[in-house]
């Protein structure tokens, strides 16, 4: 397994900056890739791999600027990868998602997730822009 998956922000795509020596699972931007599951999938099957053996400590840290409907799915999916890691309890997992204070849209979305994962999970608003 690689040890980091590191993909670049675009202006349609999030970074992604997952580790598994530190746990710290970083996704940061704007998600509204034209076919999110073709995006989406090195990184749901680099999840997989990671909950084989993950680090005794995995913080997911969430930073999104804007979802699609379709990548709001694939976050359900990655949801789903946490709350397996927790039910094998083999990594400390937690979630923290900031989002623009203004941006309602957004904190609803992400108390959707904290309703359906099974991790601890903060929801931050922030007064600063996410992208700076």
């Amino acid at each position: 397994m690689e040890k980091e998956l590191l993909i670049k922000a675009t202006n349609k795509t999030p970074s992604i900056n997952f580790d598994s020596k530190t746990g710290l699972m970083q996704i940061h931007g704007y998600s509204l890739p034209e076919n999110p599951f073709e995006f989406y999938e090195p990184i749901i099957n680099w999840l997989d791999k990671y909950a084989g053996a993950p680090n005794k400590k995995t913080e997911f840290d969430f930073r999104m600027v804007m979802i699609n409907t379709s990548s709001s799915k694939i976050f359900i999916d990655i949801i789903r990868k946490i709350n397996k890691m927790v039910e094998l309890n083999n990594s400390a997992v937690t979630v923290v998602w900031y989002y623009e204070i203004e941006d309602e849209d957004l904190h609803e979305t992400a108390m959707q997730y904290q309703e359906v994962c099974k991790a601890p999970f903060k929801i931050i608003g922030t007064h600063h822009s996410l992208m700076e």
